[in-house]
């Protein structure tokens, strides 16, 4: 997963994008979406990139560069403004079998259903860009406790940041 700004430039990545691409966190924020691909399909990601914005959400195929040259197609889902000015966009490469994808699992327990409505309430307000400031104001408690709250969603959904909790909730339905 990869999460780009307005300029579509790559602000985060997560360990396995940076292990296919073989670049370093730092290397892949001098890129932006589109500079690791081919030169002759920039209009089909010019168009992916408008239907993105326009309908908040984005799929498809499209051909990379890895680092040793080799082009590769992507199988690619992407969600627009999952902050604000931020998008996120997950992808894996579209030749792997399915069997694949069935053999990954998942044994520990669905933390999602151990949040509490206040926790989901925080985390779809979370969703619409809004700061621990904004956050507590919004919801009258302090912004130690949001904090608290926020902390607790980390941790109940297995992840380390905004962005991806924002991410799990929309996955899992938590919120919308």
């Amino acid at each position: 997963m990869v999460m780009a700004d307005e300029r579509r430039r790559f602000v985060e990545v997560n360990h396995p994008a940076r292990l296919w691409f073989r670049l370093s966190r730092e290397e892949m924020r001098t890129f932006a979406i589109g500079d690791l691909a081919p030169a002759h399909p920039h209009r089909e990601m010019e168009q992916a990139w408008a239907r993105l914005l326009d309908a908040g959400c984005a799929g498809g195929r499209y051909p990379v560069y890895a680092s040793d040259g080799s082009c590769v197609d992507l199988v690619y889902c992407g969600v627009a403004h999952l902050m604000p000015g931020l998008h996120l966009i997950g992808f894996a490469p579209a030749d792997w079998p399915v069997p694949q994808f069935d053999a990954i699992t998942d044994d520990r327990p669905d933390a999602s259903a151990a949040l509490t409505p206040r926790e989901i309430e925080v985390l779809a307000l979370a969703a619409n860009g809004l700061s621990v400031p904004k956050l507590a104001q919004e919801l009258f408690i302090s912004r130690a406790t949001v904090r608290t709250h926020l902390a607790n969603i980390y941790d109940k959904l297995g992840v380390g940041s905004r962005a991806a909790a924002v991410a799990t909730g929309l996955r899992r339905g938590l919120i919308e």
